[in-house]
């Protein structure tokens, strides 16, 4: 009979354990919402120059998606710092779109430019980047 009850009382215990790791980890996912656009886009670094002289960089996108994408930062990755640039610009489905950012000091080693979509980026690095005068 004892051995019926601690039974039952393990089962108790491991039943409860597992419905409360569930729980916690559904609640997790529920949190973050990606909208049904998002899940099909598509964009990318086409190309790009930088102009050492105004400190300006030029960036060409590609969007790859019929999906129109809201292009919210690029960030300008130097050895030692990161700084980010607010662009607030829409790139249209299958279309190409000329960025254009000021104040862009020399020396940076790569870019990312995030959109409305979370976990929708293109990157690119510094050798992708043609220098002008």
């Amino acid at each position: 009979m004892t051995l019926v009850a601690l039974a039952i009382t393990v089962g108790g215990v491991l039943s409860f354990w597992s419905s409360n790791l569930i729980g916690k980890r559904l609640s997790r996912a529920e949190n973050v919402t990606i909208p049904i656009t998002c899940q099909s886009a598509l964009f990318k670094f086409y190309s790009g120059n930088y102009n050492k002289t105004s400190k300006t960089l030029y960036v060409v996108l590609e969007n790859k998606r019929s999906i129109d994408l809201g292009l919210e930062k690029i960030y300008v990755f130097y050895p030692d710092r990161m700084v980010n640039f607010t662009l607030n610009q829409a790139l249209g489905g299958n279309m190409l779109k000329s960025i254009i950012v000021n104040n862009v000091e020399n020396g940076f080693i790569s870019g990312e430019i995030k959109t409305n979509c979370p976990n929708v980026a293109a990157s690119f690095r510094r050798s992708q980047i043609i220098d002008t005068i």
